[in-house]
């Protein structure tokens, strides 16, 4: 019995090898680290959101994480945007929320999933520092193409 589940397991690990070779393919799918760039303030600094970024085709999604390195007052962001159709389209500001809705501020690092999914023949990222007291109040790092 432990035979048949050792060699069950072990065509399905081949199995799933094969299937992940084939679809790293050239042209096929590409997934890529992200980071925002460094900033030069020090509320930018205390600022760190990361991930992956994948391309199937002209279809580009994004997922990663948000860390905040320190309690100042200030709360980490990330926003994207991509080049389609001749112009840039950018995302929503993505954040941590209290249940009050006011930005998170304590040193943390979340998963936050999805950030955004789009058509894109270019993609770029860079990282937003929210008041805590505020979510209106912003600082913008500088854009970094990603592809």
């Amino acid at each position: 019995m432990r035979r048949i589940a050792a060699a069950a397991l072990g065509v399905a690990l081949l199995v799933g090898v094969g299937a992940g070779a084939a679809q790293a393919a050239p042209g096929d799918t590409v997934t890529r680290k992200w980071t925002a760039p460094a900033g030069k303030t020090k509320i930018l600094k205390a600022v760190r959101p990361y991930g992956v970024y994948t391309r199937e085709g002209d279809v580009v999604w994004t997922r990663g994480y948000l860390k905040d390195l320190k309690r100042d007052g200030w709360s980490p962001g990330v926003q994207f945007r991509a080049w389609d159709k001749g112009k840039w389209k950018q995302s929503d500001v993505y954040f941590r929320v209290k249940p009050n809705g006011k930005p998170y501020d304590q040193k943390f690092t979340m998963h936050y999933g999805l950030f955004w999914a789009t058509s894109a023949k270019h993609l770029q990222v860079r990282k937003v520092a929210l008041k805590a007291t505020n979510s209106k109040s912003r600082k913008y790092g500088a854009w970094k193409k990603l592809f």
